[in-house]
């Protein structure tokens, strides 16, 4: 269900003036290892939404990311106005919620509360605008996993308080109905209004519920909460006779499109770069960060160099992917010395030896071969018109040369129908 005229005006077709837009605290929760977080830290600069009238409270769980979070902060911090908690403070996740909610509760000049999970990409850096212009108490964006059906959101509950699909959920998800939408249940981005938190959500705790997620507790308390407002609106003559009201409506909007959801769940923050195992569970992401930002150009421009007969040049690879590798296996730091005797092999013998470590010794393999099926593939069967690549490779490896261990390769013919070498560090500022 719809219902314009309860818009406010702070975006394209009913701008407020600067003085005029209100105050917002964004509350930021890292509660698990999560993909790509240097990434989501960026786009917080990407809202749209003047920068004074922003105040951050950010919540990091994990040892883990408090590089990320240090780097970003060194890089913005003159830019942003924010409250860090870190993982020494040993928060719970309900108590981090609790005091990132209460934040924006205790401060007077807080219109909104906007809570936003580290596991969230919003691609729409008019999210804040549009959700304030639908002016309701608590609103969300509908935001799902990527070609999935789960979403931050259920359309309806069991008995038992749990979930239930709704019959328009399907709908709802897939944008066959649009409009605002009642909700029992919302997580992982909303947004509330400062005067719900310092009237009808007034209490400290909201978040802990024994035997219970944070976010089911939340969406709980907010359903069974009895609403002062309406109660003081009775006279006393009348007020016996009716019982406060219940519950205060939660809604979502998929009236636009707002960004997606990240699986974290099978996240392993082992690696330097757990990020570069996600090609599975996040390819979108992980296409974004890591694939160079021309190779669509491979097949549409002009992009591609010859500079001996079947033999090509083209950009594949981010600046991101080359550093990370290479920090990555440099932190694995078994290199095989470059002998022709390597007990890595079935046979354990290498004709012509690289000084290397296997994308098996790392764990790499199984994303290596995703990543020629899904990208080299294609290139290999525009250059070599006919030819089909089930791009299956034996061996794959990151070799590294230097004067000490070893300075040169000399020419040889692989044993494979096509090979691929990737440069990993800079022509004339790594090497000559």
């Amino acid at each position: 269900m719809t219902c314009g005229s309860r818009l406010l005006g702070v975006g394209h077709f009913y701008p407020f003036l600067f003085h005029e837009y209100p105050r917002v605290t964004v509350g930021i929760f890292i509660e698990q290892p999560t993909p790509f977080l240097p990434e989501f830290l960026e786009r917080l600069l990407t809202i749209n939404y003047p920068r004074e009238k922003l105040k951050f409270f950010i919540h990091n769980k994990e040892v883990y990311h408090e590089r990320h979070i240090h780097k970003f902060w060194e890089k913005h911090k003159g830019e942003l106005e924010a409250k860090f908690v870190g993982p020494e403070e040993i928060l719970s996740e309900g108590d981090a919620r609790n005091m990132g909610m209460d934040y924006c509760r205790q401060d007077p000049e807080c219109d909104y509360y906007f809570n936003l999970d580290s596991d969230v990409v919003l691609t729409n850096p008019d999210t804040l605008k549009i959700l304030i212009e639908q002016n309701r108490r608590i609103i969300a964006p509908v935001i799902t996993q990527y070609k999935k059906l789960w979403s931050n959101f259920w359309g309806a509950l069991s008995p038992d308080g749990y979930y239930a699909r709704s019959e328009d959920y399907v709908d709802i998800v897939e944008g066959n109905r649009v409009g605002i939408w009642n909700v029992p249940y919302i997580a992982h981005v909303y947004l509330i209004k400062g005067t719900a938190l310092r009237t009808d959500l007034k209490e400290k705790n909201y978040f802990n519920q024994e035997m219970t997620d944070s976010d089911m507790s939340l969406c709980r308390n907010i359903r069974e909460q009895k609403i002062e407002k309406e109660k003081r609106s009775l006279s006393p003559e009348s007020f016996h006779m009716f019982k406060p009201p219940k519950g205060i409506f939660m809604y979502v909007s998929n009236q636009h499109e707002f960004g997606r959801l990240l699986p974290t769940e099978n996240y392993n923050a082992s690696h330097v770069h757990g990020d570069l195992w996600e090609i599975f569970a996040n390819p979108l992401d992980w296409r974004e960060k890591y694939i160079h930002p021309s190779y669509t150009e491979i097949f549409t421009g002009n992009v591609v160099e010859e500079p001996c007969p079947d033999v090509f040049w083209f950009p594949i690879f981010s600046e991101t992917t080359c550093d990370e590798l290479v920090e990555e296996v440099e932190n694995y730091g078994i290199w095989s010395g470059g002998k022709n005797e390597d007990s890595r092999l079935v046979g354990g013998y290498e004709n012509v030896p690289t000084d290397d470590i296997h994308m098996t010794q790392v764990g790499l393999d199984q994303v290596w071969l995703q990543f020629i099926r899904e990208y080299i593939a294609p290139v290999a069967l525009k250059l070599f018109s006919g030819y089909h690549t089930k791009g299956f490779a034996m061996l794959n490896f990151v070799v590294k040369y230097t004067p000490e261990r070893q300075a040169y390769l000399r020419p040889h013919h692989d044993s494979s129908t096509f090979t691929i070498n990737i440069a990993l560090n800079n022509k004339g500022i790594d090497y000559q």
